[in-house]
């Protein structure tokens, strides 16, 4: 599988922040197709307004922040850029973006810039399956697609907590919270009860992946307290094998959950 990457998603950076460049220390990066940018796409999905705040606030040679949660520095405008055009590329090519800033909330915050996946999908054309298993609601993610018929959003999140949303399926979400400390058990029990039926009755040309890893057991702790293992990774892998798909990188704090959900991905598919 393709990785897109780019060292400039390494600049957007505050140290002590839990989404900081050291995320990504412990991938191998030795292979990799460099990102192009991705900024003409960004007003298929966010507002111009929303885009130019961004811009605007990047410009700024001091660090800044869009809300409490999430910061900008002089390099986050082009690397948020640079992301939105690796997922297309990803989408493209069938491969794995290695994203930061990572994209689901937005344009909520959450530490999220543009959103990633929406924008990938939305440049295919494509009817396309949002599969979402980090710990997270994906709140901008379900916004966006809301009302769009070629578009479908399943989410396995942790609940309570942050943003407080995906309690209940609505339209075309299919939302399924999970209590706190939830693991392998939990999370396949879902993938068979609800993401098999909606992906066989939505029959998608394409599966897109927002890939967090702080639903993982060695995240566990950090932001977040679930306890998946590659096994339910590896779950979803298997389900969507005979579709076309592509994989963007959300959360995961700790660098060896982030290594290890990339190995885990990147095995499966060799």
């Amino acid at each position: 599988m393709e990785l897109f990457f780019h060292p400039m998603f390494l600049k957007h950076d505050a140290p002590g922040h839990p989404e900081n460049a050291k995320r990504l220390s412990l991938l191998k990066l030795d292979t990799y197709t460099e990102a192009k940018s991705g900024e003409k796409y960004l007003e298929r999905v966010h507002s111009r307004d929303y885009v130019d705040m961004v811009r605007q606030a990047s410009a700024a040679p001091a660090l800044a922040h869009l809300d409490p949660d999430t910061y900008v520095n002089q390099y986050t405008y082009e690397a948020a850029c640079l992301a939105a055009g690796a997922a297309v590329q990803a989408a493209e090519k069938g491969g794995f973006a290695l994203t930061r800033p990572p994209g689901h909330h937005a344009p909520f915050g959450g530490f999220c810039i543009f959103n990633n996946v929406v924008i990938a999908a939305r440049a295919t054309g494509k009817r396309v399956f949002i599969i979402d298993w980090d710990a997270h609601h994906g709140n901008g993610t379900q916004a966006l697609v809301r009302g769009d018929e070629k578009m479908m959003y399943f989410s396995t999140h942790q609940s309570p907590m942050y943003p407080g949303s995906g309690l209940e399926s609505e339209g075309n979400a299919i939302n399924v919270p999970l209590q706190p400390g939830a693991g392998d058990t939990e999370f396949l029990a879902a993938v068979d009860a609800m993401l098999k039926p909606a992906l066989a009755e939505f029959q998608p040309e394409l599966v897109a992946v927002s890939a967090g890893f702080d639903s993982y057991y060695k995240d566990a702790g950090m932001l977040t307290n679930m306890r998946l293992t590659a096994k339910s990774y590896e779950a979803v892998c298997e389900l969507i094998r005979p579709y076309k798909r592509f994989f963007v990188l959300e959360g995961g704090y700790n660098p060896e959950s982030v290594r290890d959900g990339v190995e885990a991905v990147l095995n499966f598919f060799k």
